[in-house]
């Protein structure tokens, strides 16, 4: 039973934890839906959804002998929920909304609108790495690791692909893979410090300290300290 909110909750804090376990828990009680849609949002108790500002459209000058019609200094603020609502195949809102449910820990909603990107695009580079990290973070990295592949052949050229590819292989015991994921991480960004720390565990992991060594301390010097 979710619980009810009590009068004795009054910081931002305890607000906070509320609404997260009452997320959780809503979230948990159905595997209906397709899609974080605003409706979803209001009634698990999300925080207010980020808006995007968006410009006034053009209107022709006003004709006749009556006053025109002045436009507000302000632009109109739309939320994600909003445009989507309006558009919602649209992977580069899908995207964008997935990350900032992400960002605040509500992975659930976040995982829905990256599968429902990849059902739109299934070679979306940005959809997949994002959908793979959170996998991540949740401990899947079974899961995590076919999503971070295909990332990485999508976007071959883009190191944050190869580094948390390389995570995942380090997570699920497959050093070689780990070994060479992190080093093509490391030649297409250098002073990528999480890439050079996570190879010098890999070698760590393959019994060669010395190379190990050589990358903890690239990654101290690409930190600067």
């Amino acid at each position: 039973m979710i619980r009810k909110r009590e009068p004795r909750w009054q910081s931002a804090a305890e607000r906070a934890r509320v609404a997260a376990e009452l997320i959780e828990e809503a979230e948990s009680l159905t595997e209906t839906s397709t899609i974080a849609s605003p409706a979803d949002v209001a009634r698990a108790g999300l925080p207010p959804p980020v808006t995007a500002e968006l410009p006034l459209p053009v209107l022709p000058p006003a004709t006749g002998s009556g006053p025109g019609t002045d436009l507000p200094d302000q632009p109109v603020a739309l939320t994600l929920d909003d445009l989507l609502a309006a558009d919602p195949n649209n992977v580069a809102l899908l995207v964008q909304r997935a990350a900032a449910l992400a960002a605040a820990a509500h992975y659930r909603a976040a995982r829905r609108d990256y599968e429902h990107a990849l059902r739109q695009d299934p070679a979306h580079g940005e959809a997949l790495t994002g959908l793979g990290v959170l996998l991540s973070r949740k401990g899947l990295w079974a899961e995590a690791v076919p999503r971070l592949r295909q990332a990485a052949e999508v976007e071959a050229g883009r190191a944050t692909a190869w580094y948390y590819l390389g995570e995942a292989l380090n997570h699920v015991d497959d050093l070689d893979g780990a070994r060479s994921a992190y080093e093509r991480a490391v030649e297409l960004e250098p002073t990528n410090t999480k890439a050079l720390y996570g190879l010098g565990i890999v070698l760590d992991r393959l019994n060669r300290p010395d190379e190990a060594t050589r990358m903890y301390r690239r990654s101290r010097e690409a930190t600067g300290r």
